[in-house]
């Protein structure tokens, strides 16, 4: 709820304002309430569902997938809150629509989604939702499954944030400044400290409390009254860096780590020098608790809990802390009556980098819940839902120290500030809230990615997610997507949509070539058509010169587009926002083509080229920029981390150059933070949402999967897996394969296609619907068989061949289909007929 108010005011903040992660208060007046005492009460079932009235009840009965009821009003809009008592029996989430005076059509940018749970007893469920204008329809959808759903009273409630905002906190040596402004029409009194203040509507004015600064932590908060208004308070924690306190010592790894004796914080020195505090180690709702050290065991005392580990106890009313401290690793334990922050982990010094895995990633000096990426209440995503974090990790990297926290309970609340708004600071905050907490922080100086790679070791990758069909059905169900209503007289289209042209494209012939062995009668091909490119349709139907002619003119064009030093530029309206036109995903796409082409034709013009690309792509830090044909240049994106290792991963072969082979590990692991590592719905592990951001800043992606997207990224991981072995990559990618295969349209008109994103609370399939060879290409990798075109190397000869080819003693040894005329090319330029034996040999020279 404090999320959802929190995004809501949002919308309210003016631009120079602090953000205020305590929330907007709300006043709230019932609008209207609907009891059903007589009847149906203007509700009527507009789609795939019945309704009847009795007994002070809503009876709807759901017939379909996609039911829902509407009632026409006349209610003044604003923020709203609908709210209803229901027992169903049905399935999947609900929504509500809205149009008003202003808007007279539904619409996706007028739908607020809410939980409902499907045990036949009676609960409370609501959705909160902005509708300028006079409301003119309700529409409310009881799921998405048939069955029973019982209504027992809906309540449409107008709330209107308090008068009185906090704006402003400054914190100075002995005090701290809260500057207060009323938003309100009307002039208002409010009192705090003993103080009376008159604020006229629209001003500001200056409110101040004493800062002790005798305590190294100290708790300091302001409380406004304000007659026929609900209080309104801030509280924040102020670092004394200079107050003394008796302190219990510990070594961690290259650091010192340093807790007070009443577990009120902690400090992390390195040669004297503060780098992070847990300030505070635990709080409830502001306060510190009164806590006693119970247990004190001395460095290298043997007596030590069954983990291994000498701990650090604290008691206190209600609540047990538990600290220990092994090589570079802080491990808190809170277990608490009520809930609770902590361990709240303040880094110090500027940011490098930063990182919530699932919905931030951050580059030097970039600020976290900006609206560079996302310009919708949702910018605000310090405390998100836990469904929208992919992985249990936060990470802080600042000039003096890089700080990772991990945890196991995935329904705990991670929150994550980058400038430390919640106490007014520059340092940078991460923390857990809940009742009992676990939680590990490691402190070293490793990159950001590194701290990715020990948070997923440290667990280990989750086992696979159970294939959702044989593997011959598997390629049943792909080809009828290829041959359902993807494909017309003219070709296929990209997506079963109409609005995508239909073309004889390569990708979908070759793809059918390979599930059957036959190839589709086609008088022409078209390059394209599939995320994954597949060219093997050329080489066997006589059509070899085409596509090597096709490779030529596009490493041409792409070396006309290369700039002098190597990058590659983006000057398109998605550009605003960001600090330069170039990104990683601008630059390394463009580089991983030219790199193919070299691979296949020995081009060293286009090696060259792509090499100044590899050497210009070190400077970047954070994957983005991929898909500017609709996201914005400077989003954190999964695609761009899979363009980046299939670029260094072929740079590495082509050039024997290991730095890039140590490139391409860091954007594996970047691509880590966009892959659901945990699930608690039956689709949802191993679920690719492909950015961390929107679509034109409007159509957020946070916890919604895009699995076309982790299907790229997993097709890099296995030719990275072929030369590193510092994660077992082939596991990660086929769990990305098995999640897009259970995504798949199992049955009906799209069988075998792939939506384009998922939604996981409701479990639902969305289009656009997209052709499956992607997930063909990924599954006959991992399989270890070939997808695309084999290319051969060795003794300064190069074969590309539709089978599988190695090259010994100067001939080219090809496993193929005895009885298929097939073609190879050699060298880059020369275009060999096979009529195979099953065996065939080709003389290079």
């Amino acid at each position: 709820m404090l999320a959802l108010q929190t995004a809501l005011f949002a919308l309210l903040l003016p631009a120079d304002a602090q953000i205020n992660p305590h929330g907007q208060i709300w006043l709230a007046e019932t609008l209207h309430q609907w009891g059903f005492e007589r009847g149906d009460e203007g509700w009527v079932a507009e789609h795939e569902c019945k309704l009847s009235a009795s007994g002070g009840l809503l009876k709807i009965r759901s017939t379909g997938t996609d039911p829902f009821l509407h009632r026409k009003v006349d209610f003044p809009g604003g923020h709203l809150l609908l709210k209803i008592r229901a027992r169903s029996r049905t399935g999947g989430n609900g929504a509500v629509y809205w149009t008003t005076q202003a808007a007279a059509r539904r619409g996706e940018d007028k739908v607020a989604h809410f939980q409902i749970q499907h045990d036949g007893k009676w609960h409370e469920t609501s959705a909160e939702f902005l509708a300028p204008g006079r409301l003119r329809d309700l529409r409310i959808d009881p799921g998405t499954a048939p069955g029973e759903f019982d209504v027992d009273w809906i309540r449409l409630i107008r709330r209107r944030p308090h008068p009185l905002t906090i704006e402003r906190i400054e914190i100075e040596p002995r005090r701290a400044g809260f500057q207060v402004k009323n938003v309100g029409l009307e002039p208002l009194e409010f009192s705090t400290g003993g103080r009376t203040y008159g604020i006229a509507a629209g001003a500001t004015v200056a409110a101040s409390v004493p800062i002790d600064a005798a305590r190294p932590l100290e708790a300091v908060g302001v409380e406004l009254q304000s007659k026929g208004l609900p209080p309104l308070g801030r509280r924040i924690f102020v670092h004394n860096p200079q107050a003394q306190t008796d302190w219990i010592v510990r070594p961690l790894g290259d650091f010192t780590f340093r807790v007070a004796r009443d577990g009120s914080m902690a400090r992390i020195e390195s040669d004297g020098r503060l780098v992070a505090i847990l300030g505070p180690i635990v709080h409830c709702k502001g306060k510190l608790p009164v806590l006693e050290l119970v247990a004190f065991p001395s460095v290298g005392q043997e007596a030590a809990p069954p983990n291994g580990r000498p701990e650090l106890r604290f008691r206190g009313e209600g609540i047990a802390v538990a600290i220990s401290v092994t090589g570079k690793e802080v491990s808190v334990s809170i277990d608490s009556r009520e809930e609770c922050e902590g361990p709240v982990v303040r880094v110090i010094g500027g940011l490098e980098q930063g990182l919530l895995a699932g919905l931030e990633y951050l580059g030097k000096g970039e600020q976290s819940s900006s609206k560079l990426d996302i310009e919708t209440a949702e910018h605000l995503r310090f405390a998100p839902h836990p469904l929208k974090v992919t992985m249990p990790l936060m990470t802080l990297v600042t000039d003096r120290v890089s700080a990772a926290m991990t945890w196991s309970d995935m329904q705990l609340q991670p929150v994550f500030a980058s400038p430390n708004f919640f106490d007014s600071h520059s340092d940078h905050r991460m923390a857990l809230r809940g009742k009992r907490i676990e939680a590990t922080i490691r402190f070293d100086r490793a990159p950001l990615e590194e701290t990715i790679h020990w948070a997923v070791t440290r667990k280990g990758l989750p086992p696979l997610p159970k294939p959702p069909r044989s593997a011959q059905r598997q390629r049943e169900i792909c080809l009828a997507g290829l041959n359902g209503p993807l494909k017309t007289e003219a070709g296929w289209g990209h997506c079963v949509q109409k609005r995508w042209a239909r073309q004889p494209y390569a990708d979908m012939a070759s793809t059918v070539w390979r599930l059957t062995g036959q190839t589709p009668e086609l008088a022409r091909l078209v390059p394209g058509g599939a995320h994954l490119s597949n060219g093997s349709i050329y080489f066997v139907t006589g059509r070899a010169k085409q596509w090597l002619d096709h490779q030529s003119r596009q490493a041409q064009g792409i070396l006309r587009r290369q700039q002098s030093d190597g990058s590659f530029r983006y000057d398109g309206e998605l550009r605003r926002g960001h600090f330069e036109n170039t990104a990683s995903g601008v630059c390394a796409r463009p580089a991983a083509m030219l790199l193919e082409y070299a691979r296949a034709t020995g081009d060293q013009t286009a090696l060259r080229a792509a090499v100044r690309t590899l050497e210009y792509m070190k400077r970047f830090r954070t994957p983005r920029g991929a898909q500017v044909w609709e996201v914005p240049l400077h989003t954190p994106d999964q695609l761009a981390s899979a363009d980046l290792v299939w670029a260094y991963v072929r740079g590495y072969e082509l050039t024997g150059n290991k730095e890039y082979l140590q490139h391409a590990r860091k954007w594996a692991l970047s691509g880590i933070l966009f892959v659901y590592l945990w699930s608690s719905h039956p689709i949802m592990l191993y679920s690719t949402p492909p950015v961390f951001g929107a679509t034109h800043w409007r159509h957020s992606w946070f916890g919604l999967p895009v699995q076309w997207v982790g299907i790229d990224y997993a097709y890099a991981l296995t030719m990275l897996a072929a030369h590193d072995d510092s994660l077992d990559w082939n596991h990660l990618a086929r769990g990305i394969l098995l999640s897009g295969e259970q995504q798949q349209y199992p049955d009906g008109p799209h069988v075998g296609l792939l939506p384009d994103s998922f939604a996981l609370a409701g479990q639902r399939r969305q289009p656009a619907d997209i052709n499956p060879c992607g997930l063909v290409s990924l599954r006959l990798v991992l399989d270890g068989e070939l997808d695309s075109l084999c290319v051969a190397d060795h003794g300064g000869h190069r074969i590309v061949a539709p089978f599988p080819t190695t090259i010994r003693d100067g001939r080219a040894h090809i496993r193929a289909k005895a009885g298929v005329a097939y073609q190879v090319i050699i060298d880059g330029r020369r275009i060999v007929d096979v009529k195979s034996q099953g065996e065939d040999v080709v003389q290079l020279r």
